[in-house]
């Protein structure tokens, strides 16, 4: 029976061994993500409370109301995720506690059982007589050395109880810190849903005011999508154009090469021009780079220094509580504090600086071999065209407009494929 119960408690240390650590890193990286959520909450009140009170202040103030409230809902999800990782790891810990409490008070009673037998044996008479009791010299040693052991055996098991009695104190004392952590996380679970109730009324509230203003709204939109369209054609315009000069600088390659002569051919063969059908034809170096952008996807940085939030994402967007009022984006628009500089997402080339068709900004194409990024709505510039520019160098800084409005419209092609920003971008 005690063999069992034996089993059973390294079964169960083996068990909790590997899953608590686990089940704390869990909760550890909740911590970060709750955090980094806070974070995003904070700055985009801060947006929310720069926005004016036109009906494009109004539509802009909705774009941040809707992704605030899109945050909290997240965050109160998280919330809820770590109250229940937190919630495990306390059942775990009881268990283990019990375990060790059952442990503890088997070691004792153990340790008090060895004390008791051996209270007659240790005077200094008996231990003599058991020595001197011994039929021959070898038993004698013998029994020196069992008598040594035991004395061991003796203050081995009071350091393993003190150990165990210590081990047992400071779970106490993490459970203790863990069902605080754990009022702590209902308390802030439920403000954040007060807060959350809070933010979808006042979005109801303006979305039944801009709904007043049907016609106007409209042509707000109307006008933002006409912007989107323009800025887009120029974009495509100028990727086609290096598209071709890429093609006919490949051509001309070829073509000297061809001139040259088969033998000449042979002894020093230049680099095999490479790319998609249509696209960029390009060189070693190129494909290199493209494979490198390639690679990370998804963990690219944001193309802001500073706080930022998306106001519009890619594709077509319904406005939030308006049916049949949408706007199609070709990337994604990031809301940033005023003065804000846009950066480089990785390194490249640039390959084209323009004016925006309908205001005084400029745009920034950033070649990555066959990729392109996107930067427009500058206010001012800090790279030239055909500049080398590493990840991360800042490109320019950010226009803000006559309402307040700092606005990065960010886009990412593949030749001329659009690709989602999201995607790509550790948003």
């Amino acid at each position: 029976m005690k063999r069992h119960s034996s089993l059973l408690f390294i079964l169960f240390f083996i068990s909790t061994f590997f899953v608590t650590p686990a089940c704390a890193q869990t909760v550890q990286q909740m911590k970060k993500d709750r955090a980094r959520l806070e974070q995003q909450i904070k700055e985009s009140q801060q947006l929310l409370a720069s926005t004016g009170k036109d009906v494009k202040s109004q539509l802009a103030q909705l774009s941040v109301l809707s992704e605030r409230i899109r945050q909290q809902t997240e965050l109160v999800t998280q919330l809820g995720n770590e109250l229940k990782a937190t919630e495990t790891e306390i059942s775990l810990l009881g268990s283990e506690l019990k375990e060790l409490e059952a442990d503890l008070e088997m070691r004792k009673s153990r340790y008090a059982s060895a004390l008791s037998q051996s209270l007659h044996r240790n005077s200094f008479e008996n231990r003599l007589l058991f020595l001197l009791s011994s039929d021959t010299f070898r038993q004698m040693y013998r029994r020196m050395r069992y008598l040594g052991e035991y004395a061991h055996f003796q203050a081995q098991m009071g350091r393993e109880i003190q150990a165990k009695q210590q081990e047992l104190e400071e779970k106490r004392a993490q459970l203790t810190e863990l069902k605080a952590s754990q009022t702590e996380l209902l308390a802030q679970r439920q403000h954040e849903q007060q807060a959350l109730a809070t933010q979808q009324a006042e979005q109801q509230a303006l979305v039944s005011r801009l709904q007043k203003q049907q016609a106007t709204i409209k042509s707000e939109l109307k006008r933002q999508q006409s912007e989107y369209d323009r800025l887009d054609k120029k974009i495509e315009q100028l990727i086609n154009e290096q598209i071709a000069a890429s093609q006919a600088k490949a051509k001309a390659k070829e073509k000297a090469t061809t001139a040259k002569g088969k033998e000449t051919k042979q002894l020093d063969t230049p680099p095999a021009e490479s790319g998609s059908k249509g696209g960029f034809k390009m060189s070693a170096d190129d494909v290199k780079l493209s494979g490198s952008f390639q690679q990370n996807k998804g963990r690219l940085p944001v193309p802001v220094q500073g706080s930022y939030m998306i106001a519009s994402h890619y594709g077509i967007q319904q406005m939030s509580g308006m049916k049949h009022v949408t706007v199609n984006n070709q990337g994604v628009d990031l809301r940033c504090s005023r003065g804000a500089t846009a950066r480089n997402i990785y390194d490249g080339e640039v390959s084209a600086i323009f004016e925006h068709p309908s205001r005084k900004t400029y745009g920034i194409l950033v070649r990555h071999g066959n990729y392109i990024s996107v930067y427009c709505n500058l206010a001012t510039l800090s790279v030239r065209q055909g500049d080398k520019v590493k990840g991360g160098a800042p490109l320019g800084t950010i226009h803000t407009d006559p309402s307040g409005e700092s606005i990065l419209q960010f886009q990412l092609r593949k030749d001329l494929q659009r690709l989602n920003p999201e995607e790509w971008i550790k948003f």
